[in-house]
């Protein structure tokens, strides 16, 4: 076993573990000062990243929001609040010559925080409805699964690249195999653990799958725009927080507001 690989290894068990607790154990408030340090970090990753360097001041407004969340204030409120810093930010600090030539990279980076804010939003819906932990869970497990299943499948049999301009290493036949791996996965746990029809199950579960490569492919094209191998330096053997989480970012959101409306 290669030493990065060990490192990826360890780095992949202990932020399993952590997510598990925070899931499962952590009380209000732990759990959303928790939430908001971790958003803040990924937004601090993502201005890094576009090479926004105002951190100073977004860290201020940012810790401000979520202490207006923690002490009861809407969420819904805090995450517009910060998607309108977000704008401000791009519009006041970044530099004539970056605007123009990176473009790109900023409406990327834009739709990559919108994105954000509404997974930031879901895991709190989810985690004050009943069962809903137990579904972010599963919807987690699905992401993983596909990944995992995704990356083994292209290495083996890969021949046909999913979207070679955004993600070379992306094979359909990978993309396949994640997709069904990764449904099988948050299908089985659903059903077992939350009592979810197998056809409402099976039909999240590709919600599920589907987004996250969407979401991985997004995070892909904001660092090829930018000439990024990684969004950072924070997770060791991983690269980013970003790149841990970017298929997370849709998936969640657009698979919880179908469990919710089912629920309702």
């Amino acid at each position: 076993m290669s030493r990065e690989l060990g490192l990826r290894i360890v780095t992949a068990l202990v932020l399993f573990v952590a997510v598990v607790l925070w899931l499962f154990r952590a009380p209000d408030p732990w759990f959303q000062l928790i939430l908001g340090l971790f958003a803040i970090a990924a937004t601090t990753e993502l201005l890094t990243l576009v090479k926004l360097f105002p951190l100073r001041w977004f860290g201020l407004v940012a810790a401000s929001v979520w202490a207006f969340v923690l002490v009861g204030g809407s969420p819904m409120v805090a995450l517009l609040m910060l998607w309108l810093v977000w704008g401000a930010l791009v519009l006041l600090f970044a530099r004539q010559e970056l605007l123009v030539a990176q473009f790109h990279a900023l409406a990327a980076a834009s739709v990559m925080m919108v994105w954000l804010l509404f997974f930031v939003w879901m895991v709190l819906q989810l985690h004050h409805h009943f069962d809903g932990t137990l579904f972010l869970a599963g919807a987690c497990l699905a992401v993983w699964a596909s990944d995992i299943a995704a990356y083994f499948a292209g290495r083996a049999w890969g021949r046909r690249k999913l979207a070679p301009a955004v993600s070379p290493g992306k094979s359909i036949e990978g993309f396949q195999a994640g997709v069904l791996a990764g449904t099988l996965v948050g299908a089985a746990f659903w059903h077992a653990t939350i009592g979810l029809g197998l056809l409402y199950a099976v039909a999240i579960g590709v919600v599920v799958t589907v987004a996250g490569v969407a979401g991985d492919l997004m995070e892909s094209a904001l660092k090829r725009s930018v000439g990024a191998k990684d969004s950072g330096i924070m997770l060791p053997g991983h690269g980013g927080l970003l790149d841990r989480i970017d298929a997370l970012l849709p998936s969640i959101p657009l698979a919880g507001m179908i469990w919710l409306k089912l629920v309702s």
